[in-house]
């Protein structure tokens, strides 16, 4: 996809003319009020601390260098790459301001190969149209030694001798790409999910109105990576309203949960956002924590993985013994194909469940009571249905209507670089199975995902839940497969990360808690060490890799 050329206007930007629509909406939020710029340096434990005006120049100055390199042609994407600092998130505006698509792409998981990690990401840049990767660390040196076309430089060199003088930002039209988003992969290849200017300018302006977010009073913290949709977007919500944002690496989370408390404390931040499983660790472990004022949390989003209702509401009993309002908590659907957000709660709605019984189909099973999160109105612009789950014979829900969740709207993908585009109107269909109460989205599933079992058919995260109740398996690491016979005894099979003394006790208790609480016998538990199971960059399990990685013998029980 190209870039639209539109005209520039004597060194002001046309507001007609989307993306400076974009641009210059930040542009001004950034040069007005007070609001600051925070980042964590991982290693000296220090914030960097910037007004938006100084991210604003910065922005600018990045801007002014990639129109220059282009010299008379049309400027390329920018790459990002590396942990979070000031000049990484100031390269986010200034691709916008040269009128060309930004992506952020992930580092190396830990005990990946570098070297070929630095290849494959560096090849996946090119593939998607990169021209520049900008970055810090490691990570950019990695880069550096691929030989090819792109061009690398450290960000926070980058552009800092740019001319300005009569700087004129580039214009460009609605339609042309602002983010070149990757896709989870959860039950596949990852994709590359193009978001048009006007995409992300709609999600950025819905969210905001309904977080209601105002620059003299609230604080976001995120730890959230910059390559995560969850977390470009609590980033571009800073951005485009100039309130104070605090950005921690998600390194510095993983390698201590509870210093998010301490940040959440420190910046009196009235805005956060984390999947289920960072709230899941809190809730089981946060009764240990002293000290901590989570009083000024008007917002609390849970997304980007299916949420677990007693591990939200143990959360919840922690953080009100620090002084968040359990009205705060904010159950939300979201994916990459939608910028971020679909759905959001309103402000004080609260996490709310919907109790229902679930029965599978007509070979039995035994009827069990579940709860699941509700998860907000769709934000303004954005539509969500139910349409019937033709070919997946889903469980049971009490007189709930389960079936394939779709969705359209103002923030969605232009489409999938080198696939179709999405039609005008067209529903997009999500993989996701649920149904809706007062036209609010309950996830319960996801299509691909779902466990056959001697004609029966189960929900993958259910069955998890219940393996991750028992002591030393890895709560959010644990993967419900179905195995066909051909590498070992064919039926329901549960992959767990395990550190613990007595696996084999363990395994008892796994197989006992699935079989009361689900109705159904495990084959096989599979204990592995942890950080084994494959993961998306996001972290959400890739269930169908596993599935083949159980297949292919690679693991060896514990």
């Amino acid at each position: 996809m190209t870039q639209t050329n539109v005209a520039r206007t004597n060194g002001k930007f046309d507001e007609s003319a989307s993306p400076s629509v974009l641009a210059t909406a930040i542009s001004r939020a950034m040069r007005a009020g007070d609001g600051t710029l925070s980042v964590l340096d991982a290693a000296s434990g220090e914030w960097d601390t910037r007004p938006w005006r100084e991210v604003q120049a910065r922005a600018e100055q990045i801007a002014a260098q990639i129109l220059a390199e282009s010299e008379g042609r049309e400027p390329r994407a920018v790459g990002l790459i590396g942990h979070p600092t000031v000049d990484l998130v100031a390269a986010i505006q200034g691709a916008w301001l040269a009128g060309v698509a930004v992506s952020v792409l992930p580092g190396p998981v830990r005990g990946a190969d570098e070297q070929r990690w630095a290849q494959s990401t560096y090849a996946r840049f090119v593939a998607i149209g990169v021209g520049t990767v900008l970055g810090s660390d490691k990570q950019l040196a990695m880069l550096a030694n691929v030989d090819g076309p792109l061009r690398t430089a450290p960000v926070e060199l980058y552009g800092r001798d740019a001319d300005l003088t009569g700087f004129v930002g580039r214009q460009v039209g609605p339609d042309a790409p602002a983010v070149l988003q990757g896709t989870a992969g959860s039950t596949g290849e990852p994709k590359t999910a193009v978001l048009s200017v006007a995409a992300v300018h709609s999600n950025i302006r819905e969210l905001v109105a309904r977080l209601d977010v105002r620059p003299t009073r609230d604080v976001q913290l995120s730890w959230l990576p910059l390559y995560h949709d969850m977390g470009l977007i609590v980033v571009l919500v800073g951005m485009a309203t100039g309130a104070p944002l605090w950005i921690a690496p998600s390194s510095a989370f993983v390698a201590a949960p509870f210093k998010w408390l301490q940040w959440l404390t420190e910046s009196r931040a009235t805005i956060t956002a984390a999947p289920n499983f960072a709230y899941d660790i809190v809730g089981r472990y946060g009764r240990r924590v002293e000290g901590a004022d989570l009083s000024r949390l008007r917002f609390a989003v849970s997304g980007a993985e299916p949420i677990d209702a007693d591990a939200f509401d143990a959360f919840l009993d922690v953080a009100a013994k620090f002084g968040m309002d359990r009205g705060a908590a904010a159950p939300a659907y979201g994916m990459a194909e939608s910028t971020c957000a679909v759905t959001m709660p309103d402000a004080g709605e609260g996490a709310q469940y919907d109790e229902v019984t679930v029965t599978s189909p007509e070979n039995g099973g035994n009827p069990v009571r579940r709860r699941y999160a509700i998860l907000g109105r769709p934000l303004g612009g954005m539509q969500i249905r139910i349409v019937e789950a033709n070919g997946v014979d889903v469980p049971r829900i009490d007189n709930r209507d389960v079936g394939h969740v779709e969705i359209r709207g103002t923030s969605m993908m232009t489409g999938y670089l080198g696939h179709a585009p999405l039609a005008d109107g067209e529903w997009f269909p999500t993989g996701d199975l649920g149904y809706l109460v007062d036209g609010r989205p309950v996830i319960c599933g996801r299509a691909k995902e779902i466990i056959i079992v001697s004609g029966r058919n189960l929900f993958p995260m259910e069955i998890e839940k219940r393996a991750a109740s028992v002591a030393g398996v890895r709560g959010g690491r644990v993967a419900a497969v179905a195995r066909d016979g051909a590498s070992g005894r064919p039926g329901l099979v549960i992959v767990a990360e395990f550190r613990g003394g007595d696996p084999e006790s363990a395994r008892r208790k796994v197989i006992a808690a699935v079989a009361s609480e689900c109705g159904v016998v495990p084959a096989d538990v599979v204990f592995v060490r942890p950080g084994a199971l494959p993961l998306t960059t996001s972290g959400k399990l890739r269930r169908l890799e596993t599935r083949k990685l159980l297949e292919s013998g690679h693991w060896n029980e514990r």
